[in-house]
């Protein structure tokens, strides 16, 4: 039998274990706060509000706002009460609230390292926890997504139960020492000795301060459903084990009691607040009284206990649990087109899997490295978790947690953080006993458990957390948009009306929604199939008509994605784009207004843009443009176009565009030169475009970035609408420029 933290009453212990718990929760939020230096910028806020850093957490924001499908989510209702109560705006509760809920993180890892046997190891498990490469990076300042409560929920929602089950169950160790007593064999009873477990003093798992917990644990399980997909999963799992449990590690004759008691975890799990009649009976059965024991013995029946736990079951497999499991896995694992039924016929549309670091594989080393920066360590900690499971069963609840941060080599690179708690377990908890055990040994019991215990803890934390300190502010990537990028969302709410169309590209859909509070072609929930094409189309085009064609015809279909290919095949919905480039098609006709939003920051994703928007139905594949991110430090020369890397040759570019606070400097050399000499022969014409690369080179002077590309992604839509000139004869008939501020423009479309 495992005491946890709840196998005693006195004061001094529980005021012990409450100090332990608020200095990890002072050491994480504070190790959280070292990334705070990293925001000083004044480009990464736009007039006080703190610009986010993750692309989803814009969605909350506007949902809190009142904006688009967001709105009564429990993530966006969250934000709108807690910007309420604060008397501030919901983006700026989301910019700090990661840091407050991951220090939560930590704070239920130490209770549950607490439960598992010792409270001083929990402080290093928690720190380990929030300081997880997986965890950490989805949970930096600003990261307010549902990453957040992914783990804070597995966590929180299956602590009573293990905690409960480890109280009154037995351990594995007492099973083998009842199977070897009861064998007859002498030799076992002298091995053993003791005394036999039927005598050992579980008291009554029935008690009220029990199934309370237990009913408002699974009323919180059943809430969890509401955040994320993730959770119906893993609550049944919860309900599975525990039964499982109950029926495994009972004491002789206590097996119906335990039966009982789970169904108070069980029924409000499942079916809420209505669930919590039945905790109430149960805990009604506990008290002792003489109506009470008589319900207690008739619910403890073998029959009466069978069709209980059958509703149970029937009620965890109702509905379509299994076809959506099916269908969230198979969201992860795709990795080929998107295919949509259409009504006549499938489309195949580039999959955007692909282009997602999220959901990309991970090799083993690489995932081990996200649950703590020393691979070894972290190998380290998944061998000793399943050391903590032998000793105390009621780890196998986080059982689901290691699975899925295993299977995050095959599912993505968003999982890995479901191995955090785990690695911090099976590290801090094995290493703590030996480190305890040690430290009393030295002294031969000079020094007191406790003091033994908060020596060892010491130690943990100067080896597995100190060295760490610097991570939070090595993984800070700052915001997710730039600042040009959401002052020219802002002004969209000027320039716009209200009923307007915005084109950009998905990933700023949910800015988009927040700063401008227009309705966007794409954002991060409409990202597939059509959703992706068309505006990646748009962008990625060499011919503005063409663009300003696809836009016009989209609106015509209520400027739903889907509709523009209802009823088509792959070959009818390759003749209709073809069909709406060929200059020979007709203008079509306008319906509403809508607005294309280009800027410096869609340039960087122009390799996907370009592969997704250059599609063929037909083959079943797009065309890449190239692109460069260049990280080195570059010279080069307007005057002849001479950029050179250092230690390195020049390369004469074809093209340089400076961005900077006043404008675009842009040079485009091949042009020029023609220009200058319009009677040059075929030979000296050869000769010079052998002079020059087929690169052009884009300079930000504000953010220091700087890109290289080839001639497709030059001429695309996306780069000449932002760095050319919007009067020439090859834009103007088909947009109208009606914001610039360097980094970003809008235009409308004729």
């Amino acid at each position: 039998m495992n005491g946890g933290p709840f196998a005693t009453h006195d004061a001094g212990y529980w005021l012990r274990g409450t100090l332990w718990g608020l200095v990890t929760l002072a050491l994480a939020f504070g190790l959280r706060m070292l990334e705070w230096p990293c925001w000083q910028d004044p480009e990464f806020r736009l007039g006080p509000e703190m610009l986010l850093a993750t692309h989803d957490a814009y969605h909350w924001v506007a949902g809190a706002e009142g904006f688009s499908f967001g709105e009564g989510h429990p993530m966006s209702e969250l934000l709108r009460h807690m910007a309420e109560a604060l008397g501030t705006y919901p983006a700026a509760v989301a910019f700090w609230f990661p840091a407050a809920l991951s220090s939560l993180v930590a704070l239920i890892v130490f209770a549950w390292v607490w439960a598992l046997g010792s409270m001083e190891a929990g402080v290093a498990a928690g720190l380990l926890t929030s300081l997880s490469p997986g965890f950490l990076a989805r949970t930096l300042l600003g990261y307010y997504d549902t990453d957040l409560v992914t783990l804070f929920f597995p966590l929180l929602m299956t602590l009573a139960p293990a905690c409960w089950a480890m109280r009154y169950m037995l351990l594995p160790h007492l099973i083998l020492r009842r199977l070897m007593l009861n064998s007859g064999l002498g030799a076992a009873r002298k091995l053993w000795g003791g005394v036999a477990t039927h005598e050992l003093k579980f008291g009554n798992p029935l008690r009220w301060q029990w199934m309370l917990l237990l009913g408002l644990s699974g009323v919180v399980s059943w809430w969890a459903q509401e955040w994320h997909s993730v959770f119906p999963y893993l609550i049944r799992y919860n309900i599975l084990l525990l039964g499982a449990l109950c029926v495994g590690l009972a004491q002789r004759g206590r097996r119906a009691l335990l039966l009982l008691g789970s169904l108070a975890y069980a029924l409000p799990t499942l079916a809420g607040p209505w669930g919590l009649a039945a905790t109430i009976l149960i805990l009604a059965c506990g008290l002792g009284l003489r109506p009470s024991r008589a319900c207690r013995a008739l619910l403890c029946r073998p029959w009466v206990l069978a069709l209980l736990w059958c509703g149970t079951l029937a009620l965890a497999a109702e509905g379509e649990i299994w076809h959506t499991m099916t269908a969230h896995m198979g969201a992860y694992l795709k990795r080929g087109a998107d295919v949509k039924d259409t009504g006549m016929a499938a489309v195949g549309y580039p999959s955007v899997a692909q282009s997602i670091v999220e959901v990309q594989d991970l090799s083993l080393t690489a995932v081990l490295a996200y649950f703590h920066p020393w691979v070894e360590a972290a190998a380290l900690g998944l061998a000793g978790f399943c050391f903590v499971i032998l000793r105390r069963p009621g780890a196998l609840f986080l059982l689901p947690l290691a699975a899925l941060g295993i299977l995050s080599m095959k599912m993505g690179g968003r999982m890995v953080m479901f191995g955090a708690p785990v690695v911090a377990i099976g590290l801090s908890l094995p290493l703590f006993w030996l480190l305890r055990a040690a430290l009393a040994r030295l002294r031969r019991g000079a020094l007191s458990g406790s003091w033994a215990g908060a020596g060892a803890s010491l130690l943990l934390i100067a080896l597995l957390v100190a060295p760490f300190a610097e991570l939070p502010p090595a993984m800070s990537q700052g915001p997710m948009i730039n600042r040009r990028h959401a002052e020219a969302l802002v002004r969209a709410r000027t320039v716009t009306p209200p009923d307007s169309m915005l084109w950009l590209w998905w990933d700023w859909g949910y800015a988009a929604h927040h700063f401008a509070r227009r309705v966007t072609i794409a954002d991060g929930a409409q990202h597939a199939g059509p959703s992706l094409y068309l505006p990646a189309a748009v962008l990625a085009t060499d011919n503005p008509r063409f663009a300003r064609q696809l836009i016009r015809y989209t609106a015509q279909h209520d400027n739903e994605p889907g509709n523009v290919f209802a009823g088509l095949d792959n070959a009818a919905a390759q003749a209709l784009m073809e069909r709406l480039r060929s200059p020979s098609t007709p203008l079509v006709a306008g319906k509403g207004r809508q607005f294309l939003v280009v800027s410096f920051e869609t340039l960087r994703l122009g390799f996907w843009i370009s592969n997704f928007g250059n599609w063929n139905f037909v083959r079943q594949q797009g065309e890449s443009a190239a692109l460069s991110i260049v990280t080195q430090g570059l010279a080069y020369q307007l005057s002849t176009g001479a950029v050179q890397l250092p230690g390195a040759p020049p390369v004469y570019a074809s093209s340089i565009s400076v961005l900077d606070e006043t404008g675009v400097t842009r040079r485009d050399y091949l042009q020029e030169w023609f220009d200058k000499n319009p009677r040059a022969t075929a030979a000296q014409r050869q000769r010079y475009l052998e002079s020059r690369r087929n690169i052009h080179f884009l300079f930000n002077r504000v953010t220091g970035e700087k890109l290289a590309m080839d001639q497709r992604l030059y001429n695309s839509l996306m780069v000449q609408l932002l760095i050319g000139d919007p009067r020439s004869p090859r834009i103007s008939p088909y947009f109208k420029l009606v914001y610039d501020n360097v980094f970003a423009r809008i235009y409308e479309v004729l």
